[in-house]
Formats: structure tokens, C-alpha cells, sequence
């Protein structure tokens, strides 16, 4: 008997302290890094391409690396490529590359229900592409979240990378 509370003891302790996607409290830092599947709506020849003056919608999901199971899906829309490379985002024209802003909803789904919401603006994040790979840079907020993460506010810092169909991405959460 003795053996089995050491053994839920000492379980209780690797999820509390050493996942730290376990540990929804304010004040934590939750380094996530994320794999998954990639499905444009709309481009031509891997440039995203609005339809009818709307932006190309990317929808992304998959599961948390290390995460104690949790799945994430997110919605990017990506404004159109402008045609003249002097507006392509500075960290996009210094590799040499296209670029345009981007704004992006993100949920992280944790196995006991728990959920967290993100967003970002065109105003704090963009994507690169050499027409067939995405990189992405992303800063936003946390808009909220359910269970342990219930009232969850913060912002959070991103980087991702899309080499269609395959994505993966490395985020900061900072939670109030």
C-alpha cells in the first residue's frame, strides 16, 4: 500500500514540476513546441493568394511535443505577398525572401479538458516564404482559457515553420 501512494506521489510531483504545460498558474512561462499538419485554402504556385480581396486561411493542427498530450489547432490568415519587395516584412527582405503580416488564432487542448487561447495581429507577426516553405514569427496575447487555465491573460512569442504539409512551432506563454 505504502509502495503505490510513493509511486502516485512521486507521479503527482513529474507532472506538476517537470511539465511545465502542466502547471496552469498565473505567473508561469509555458515553453511549448508543436508538430502538425498544414491546409491552405487558396495559392498559386505556394503564394498566398486571397480570393474575392480576402486573405488565404491556413488552417494548422497537431499535437503538443512533450506536452503531456495535448493537441493544438490554430487559423492563420496571410495577407497577399505585395508585389513590390520593398514592403515585404525587413526580417523577410534581409533572408532574401517574400513576406506579408499574418493573424492567427491558436488553442492549446489539454487531456483533462483544460483549454488556452491565443491570438496575434498582422501588426506583430508576418511570414516568409520562397514560394514553396513558411517561416513564421508571431507575438500576441492570451485571450483566455477553461479549467486550470480559467481567466488565463498573458502574451506569448512564436516562431514556426511550414514545409507543406508538415509544421512545427516553438512558443513562449507568459501567463499574468
Amino acid at each position: 500500500m505504502k509502495k503505490g501512494i510513493f509511486v502516485a506521489l512521486a507521479a503527482l510531483a513529474l507532472a506538476v514540476f517537470a511539465v511545465p504545460e502542466a502547471q496552469g498558474s498565473n505567473g508561469r512561462t509555458l515553453n511549448v513546441s508543436l508538430a502538425g499538419s498544414n491546409y491552405a485554402s487558396s495559392d498559386e504556385n505556394g503564394m498566398p493568394t486571397p480570393l474575392d480581396g480576402q486573405p488565404l486561411v491556413a488552417v494548422q493542427n497537431g499535437i503538443v511535443k512533450g506536452g503531456g498530450g495535448a493537441l493544438w489547432t490554430s487559423n492563420a490568415e496571410l495577407e497577399q505577398v505585395p508585389a513590390n519587395p520593398l514592403e515585404f516584412p525587413p526580417d523577410c527582405l534581409a533572408q532574401g525572401l517574400a513576406g506579408a503580416p499574418l493573424t492567427l488564432s491558436f488553442v492549446l487542448m489539454y487531456n483533462d479538458g483544460s483549454l488556452l487561447s491565443l491570438s496575434a495581429g498582422p501588426d506583430s507577426s508576418f511570414f516568409c516564404t520562397d514560394g514553396t516553405n513558411f517561416t513564421v514569427d508571431v507575438a500576441g496575447i492570451v485571450t483566455g482559457g477553461n479549467g486550470r487555465f480559467e481567466g488565463a491573460t498573458g502574451n506569448f512569442t512564436g516562431t514556426a515553420f511550414s514545409e507543406p504539409p508538415r509544421v512545427t512551432a516553438e512558443l513562449t506563454i507568459n501567463l499574468n
